[in-house]
């Protein structure tokens, strides 16, 4: 349930299911899925559901692409045990299966690749070039290897010179293509990214789905039938790559069509080399299921959670929130674009963030792994893999995230959540599924569990300011107000005129109506999207190109547009420039970045945002406000790169251009999604958090003199971080543009720059709930939150709830009451890289 705070926040949001509902249908595969399924059985090798799940989803989204299957000549893929079995066709198998060419073999690596290509020791597929019409083929390899060399990957070529054939990174760092008749070699030493997706048409060389050279090529039909080779060309040169995926089609694929194949082949292939996640769609058996333990929420916490629990020796399941769509959600933001870590001491880093980093930094980026701030800042896409080989119980090589049995479902969220007496014992979601459990534990971003559970308390936005530290605490009026850029900004539709009415997004004048000095505060920080962007020529993809220019308003834009008339210098320029965006480098590269609102106040960030979304009236409503904030920052680029507004700097709109969307991330959007954007903004702020009427830590706990005793030294986690906090709303005062609602001072956990945060913290109290624990929106105030709302410290509290969890079903006691010395033990052996648990300040 929820505690109002004066702005209608309690809200019901009603379901359309569950409750004894009809059994729901089957999940069907396609049809491909169960021929391929047939023909692994022959090879003597059982496709898990897993299996059969990723391959499926491949099937599924070449069919939503407009593509026929007919034309979906071959894919080979280094899926099987033995190289023997990998030569199968999986679209079409027992046709073109693949065949050596003598009496060698390639070097093969299980679910990764083929290599060391001889002339006697590469495939041939058995396709031959007759098989393509005049200007009709697309052919996509998946290139293992970076560096370039006189090769080539596949293809076949007649004694005349006509043929199909690829050389994807000559010696010189170019791509090459035999496209029919003509040879081209691309003028640009850039465009092609070596190992990565690569594709060629007639018309197009493509990396990573994106056309990067388009030449104008002259067709003949070829006098004779070779055929195309893997691992080199027919009777001729041979590859200096190892290849992951291969795939033939005998039509020319259109721009949208090859973005949307490329990426779903690139993560299909993804799947089979880090892992495969036992999904279940939303609205499909099974009707019910019974878990020892429950984990709502699509976050890293969540992952966490469910990860310890399982590794407790507990049955366990994810239930995603409605956000979710596809499994590059699971993992919550650091899989959504917040690949950046935030942290200033990094002893407190540890766990299992920690452990994926180090896994990530071995086995994708092929760096030295460092706990530092560039060593734990990952690609999403290389997060991604790290979460699905943690749900991928095959996955047990190596010592890190080894792979757990966790399912995970889908949902269109929480219709009902049963109790009996103080304990949950039911969660019934939109869509028609009822799980109970022992235990439950509460991850989601919203706190949308602890407002469905009748009687937890909950609260939104900021409390009253107290003493001490916590006076910092309260809605401060003009107190916490700023001019974005330092400048004195007219925020009125026609400049000047207050009668003309404020610009989009300005949430009104100084003082609003409702509000008090000091008082309670309902707003939440603005939301904004953090994207995977890069200026890599062989990776990129414009904005413009995948934007649907959806309500597009320039007015939106306006204020900025006045800004930088007063401040016409403005540049992009990290770390040293930050007004416009934040771009922070990560993965191991210097030209892919996470990108994030900027310090000047007019950015990425839509003011307001926040606050509307707690406050909509229902879950639609909410999910509206998430389309809004979409179009806003998907206009936000098109506005600075594409608008010609005079008063934007030249080279700011330079910089805006070279900038693009990573083509090799958010590969799988799912329902309604954008390609190559995250499906979850970033929400800083949960709606409801949990308020305890006993325990609730404050500033004054987090921001302890370094040494001095705890009110509670039961520490399960720690957090290091300052009191960060994104303005809520654009105001007006005095007829200027202001941003409102920074925390003034600086609130920090003494000269360590470590906080603990203790188990009273996240479990309710014992006379409210005994089997609920609550790792995210925790009993803390907005403060604390401030501090503590980073996803490395909600993954060690994770782990903390998923051994409470496992402790109190042994026992048979409340979450409360578990054993403390015997939880720490526990918590302090836990993972590669263990916790730390300070119980001092």
């Amino acid at each position: 349930m929820s505690m109002g705070l004066g702005i209608g926040l309690g809200l019901a949001f009603g379901g359309n299911g569950g409750g004894g509902a009809a059994a729901l249908p089957d999940f069907t595969f396609q049809t491909e899925t169960l021929t391929l399924e047939t023909a692994r059985a022959g090879q003597g090798i059982t496709m898990t559901r897993r299996d059969k799940l990723a391959f499926d989803r491949l099937i599924v989204r070449v069919k939503g692409a407009g593509a026929s299957m007919s034309d979906f000549l071959a894919c080979y893929v280094p899926s099987t045990p033995t190289e023997i079995n990998s030569r199968l066709n999986i679209v079409h198998p027992g046709t073109n299966n693949l065949t050596l060419t003598g009496a060698g073999v390639p070097t093969y690596t299980a679910n990764d690749r083929w290599g060391s290509w001889l002339s006697t020791a590469k495939y041939n597929t058995g396709i031959g070039l007759q098989t393509f019409a005049q200007g009709q083929f697309t052919i996509f390899y998946y290139s293992r290897t970076a560096t370039g060399g006189s090769s080539g990957e596949f293809g076949a070529q007649t004694a005349g010179g006509d043929g199909i054939a690829a050389n994807v990174r000559d010696a010189s760092n170019k791509f090459n293509a035999r496209l029919q008749a003509a040879n081209y070699v691309s003028t640009s030493t850039t465009i092609t990214p070596g190992q990565g997706m690569h594709s060629i048409r007639p018309n197009s060389l493509d990396t990573f789905g994106i056309t990067r050279e388009a030449p104008a090529p002259t067709y003949v039909s070829p006098a004779t039938n070779p055929t195309i080779h893997l691992g080199g060309i027919n009777g001729g040169a041979l590859s200096t790559k190892d290849c992951g995926l291969f795939a033939i089609f005998k039509v020319t694929l259109t721009d949208a069509q090859t973005r949307e194949i490329s990426a779903a082949l690139l993560d299909y292939y993804y799947k089979i080399r880090f892992g495969m996640v036992d999904t279940y769609a939303a609205g499909y058996a099974p009707t019910t299921a019974d878990y020892d333990v429950l984990v709502y929420g699509a976050s890293w916490t969540a992952v966490c959670a469910a990860y310890a629990a399982k590794q407790e020796g507990k049955t366990v399941a994810i239930v995603l929130d409605d956000i979710a769509k596809t499994d590059w959600d699971i993992g919550g933001m650091p899989a959504s674009g917040l690949a950046y870590v935030d942290c200033y001491n990094f002893t407190a880093l540890k766990g299992l963030y920690r452990d994926l980093a180090q896994w990530a930094n071995a086995t994708i980026i092929n760096r030295a792994d460092t706990n530092t701030q560039t060593g734990n800042s990952l690609e999403s896409w290389q997060f991604v893999q790290g979460v699905r080989r943690m749900l991928d119980p095959t996955r047990t090589n190596g010592t890190l995230i080894l792979g757990q049995d966790i399912p995970v479902y889908f949902s269109t969220g929480i219709a009902s959540i049963t109790s009996v007496g103080l304990k949950d014992t039911a969660l019934t979601t939109n869509d028609g599924r009822t799980f109970t459990a022992r235990l439950f534990i509460a991850a989601d971003y919203d706190g949308e569990y602890l407002h469905k559970s009748a009687g937890i308390p909950t609260t939104t936005g900021s409390e009253a300011a107290g003493s001490g530290s916590e006076a910092n605490n309260g809605y401060k009026g003009s107190g916490s107000i700023s001019k974005p850029y330092g400048s004195d900004i007219d925020p009125y539709v026609t400049a000047g005129n207050s009668g003309s009415g404020l610009l989009p997004d300005i949430q009104g004048t100084l003082p609003l109506p409702g509000l008090t000095v000091d008082g309670v505060d309902p707003s939440i920080e603005s939301m904004n999207y953090r994207l995977a962007m890069t200026t890599d020529p062989a990776r990129l993809v414009p904005v413009t190109t995948m934007d649907p220019h959806r309500n597009y308003n320039s007015m939106r834009y306006e204020t900025a547009g006045r800004a930088y008339v007063l401040n016409p210098g403005v540049t992009i320029g990290n770390p040293a420039i930050t007004t416009t965006i934040l771009q922070f480098a990560v993965g191991g590269s210097t030209n892919k970045m996470d990108v994030n609102n900027g310090s000047g106040g007019l950015s990425t960030d839509l003011p307001g945002s926040g606050y509307r979304y707690a406050i909509a009236a229902n879950r639609a409503a909410q999910l509206a406000v998430i389309d809004d904030l979409r179009d806003y920052q998907l206009g936000w680029f098109w506005w600075h790169a594409n608008s010609g507004d005079s008063r934007i700097p030249s080279t700011l709109v330079t910089q805006f251009q070279g900038f693009g969307l990573d083509a090799g991330t958010f590969l799988d959007p799912g329902p309604g999604g954008l390609l190559f954007w995250p499906n979850r903004p970033y929400q800083r702020d949960p709606i409801w958090r949990l308020k305890n009427t006993g325990y609730v830590s404050t500033a004054q706990d987090y921001c302890k003199t370094d040494g001095s005793a705890l009110r509670s030294d039961k520490t399960v986690a720690v957090t290091s971080y300052d009191c960060d906090k994104h303005p809520p709303w654009k105001v007006v005062s005095g007829g200027l543009l202001y941003t409102q609602g920074s925390v003034p001072g600086s609130l920090v956990a003494g000269a360590d720059k470590m906080a603990p945060v203790p188990l009273e913290e996240i479990v309710p109290d014992v006379a409210t709930k005994t089997n609920v624990i609550v790792p995210w929106a925790s009993s803390q105030t907005i403060l604390c939150w401030y501090m503590g709302r980073l996803e490395p410290t909600g993954g060690l509290k994770g782990e903390a709830a998923g051994v409470i969890a496992s402790m109190a079903i042994d026992g048979n006691v409340e979450v409360q009451n578990v054993d403390y010395s015997t939880l720490r033990t526990k918590l302090l052996a836990r993972d590669i890289n263990h916790p730390v648990l300070p119980q001092v300040a």
